[in-house]
């Protein structure tokens, strides 16, 4: 796992350049490998199901995952803290979840996902999961155009920024064979 760690860590270094920062540079880094780390360990939950098929499915959905959070919060401190949240308040941690009714589905407040980031990136595992499911018939770059809006036909361009800087990077830095 260490080597996709590295992955990772690198398609986001890429994305957003450590330097983007205020924080000192190994602040950064050292916080984007927690990130890489927990991105991958909830896509290598058994208990969740991976968004892409095959071998390589639960990469290319930490890959998925972590671009979308590129493109929500630009992996910023103040959001991965909970200082800053998006949507006028209604958006936390680092995927920029929306806390309808005080609560995600999973029971979760916004205090709590930006108090386990793993369950940031849970619950947005399971926002994209229904999108990529209520859009299935879609082209995959579109699929996620129901995330944002919970609309397929709205969206579009925004699913596929997300979804197309995530399979962008895949097509070109091959994965470590461990994936």
């Amino acid at each position: 796992m260490p080597d996709l760690v590295t992955y990772l860590m690198s398609a986001m270094a890429a994305w957003v350049p450590l330097h983007a920062h205020a924080e000192p540079g190994d602040e950064t880094r050292a916080r984007y490998e927690a990130i890489a780390r927990d991105a991958l360990a909830v896509a290598t939950d058994e208990a969740e199901a991976p968004i892409f098929p095959g071998p390589q499915g639960r990469a290319q959905t930490a890959l998925l995952m972590l671009a979308v959070a590129s493109l929500e919060s630009a992996y910023r401190k103040a959001v991965d803290d909970g200082t800053r949240l998006g949507d006028h308040g209604r958006s936390y941690c680092l995927m920029q979840i929306r806390v309808g009714d005080g609560v995600t589905r999973e029971g979760w407040s916004g205090h709590d996902l930006v108090g386990d980031r793993t369950r940031c990136f849970r619950a947005g595992l399971h926002v994209l999961r229904g999108s990529f499911n209520a859009c299935r018939k879609l082209p995959l770059t579109d699929r996620m155009s129901a995330y944002a809006t919970g609309r397929c036909i709205e969206g579009l361009e925004s699913s596929r920024r997300r979804v197309g800087r995530a399979l962008a990077w895949w097509d070109t830095h091959a994965p470590p064979r461990e994936s």
